[in-house]
């Protein structure tokens, strides 16, 4: 049985790329990439006509809205399956919309998903070495911000925010199993480099702060809380959550407790209110998540 062209592939976590094998397929138009990204982001559902005027004109179509529309559709099919064979064809028509159909091994974002959904069941299982690589390889599919060269207001407002999420909560996952193994000194840069994008993210502040004090770098991982501390106060008006107050203390009396492994933290409602501002502040401001 023939199906769509197998050798194209799809990559959303980061720039928009679709390669046919080892070739890039150009899509220079930026009309045309917001419509794939809008149907990739649905990947496997039906996506309305409405829908897709939505992300196109950011919910202010013009007058022949689907009549453009279905122009720009022929334009992406001609551009992703030069074929006239209908058989290889990656988008169906359907009553009312589009439909395109992917596997995981064609959309990273879907293997990126599926990847998480392992790592939480190794997690279940006990095995976080298995976990650890799990998520160590749902972050490696990730090359810079998600849809970069998509000019879609709506995806980035609608879409964006929820994948930046996921990947930062699998990386701080990812990054508390490696300071459960002792791996403290390995991430510094690595969330020095986290916190240049998400400088709201209170965890990576956290594990920044242990990772410092594990190496001997008491004065560091102090002036760290110092930083997070101004910051939050400066720019949110909000203080520190209880995390970052409780860490600080014990590294203030080198609580032997620290050179355990990492134990969670209960979030109190005070917590979940200024992760909240947090959020809101990560939309306002494009480098934060």
């Amino acid at each position: 049985m023939v199906t769509q062209e197998s050798s194209l592939s799809y990559h959303l976590l980061g720039p928009l790329r679709v390669l046919h094998g080892e070739r890039e397929v150009p899509l220079p138009a930026a009309k045309l990439r917001i419509l794939l990204a809008s149907m990739l982001l649905r990947a496997n559902q039906t996506v309305s006509m409405d829908e897709l005027a939505a992300d196109l004109w950011d919910e202010n179509p013009p007058r022949g809205a689907h009549t453009t529309l279905r122009s720009y559709v022929m334009r992406l099919r001609r551009a992703l399956c030069p074929s006239s064979d209908e058989r290889l064809e990656p988008i169906r028509t359907l009553p009312g919309g589009y439909l395109m159909t992917v596997d995981d091994s064609q959309l990273d974002l879907l293997r990126f998903r599926s990847t998480l959904t392992m790592a939480q069941r190794m997690a279940a299982h006990g095995d976080h070495r298995r976990e650890s690589a799990l998520l160590r390889e749902a972050l490696g599919l990730w090359r810079g911000p998600a849809l970069s060269n998509v000019p879609s207001d709506a995806l980035h407002r609608d879409f964006v925010p929820g994948l930046a999420e996921r990947r930062y909560s699998a990386l701080e996952q990812r990054i508390d199993l490696d300071l459960k193994r002792g791996a403290h000194r390995e991430i510094v840069v690595e969330l020095r480099d986290a916190l240049r994008t998400c400088p709201w993210r209170e965890h990576f502040w956290a594990q920044l702060m242990l990772a410092l004090y594990r190496q001997g770098r008491q004065a560091e991982a102090l002036d760290a809380f110092r930083q997070v501390s101004e910051r939050l106060r400066g720019e949110l008006g909000i203080a520190a959550g209880s995390e970052l107050r409780l860490l600080h203390q014990q590294i203030l009396t080198n609580d032997p407790a620290l050179n355990l492994p990492l134990r969670s933290t209960l979030t109190t409602p005070g917590d979940r209110h200024r992760n909240r501002l947090c959020r809101r502040a990560a939309v306002a401001a494009p480098r934060t998540c």
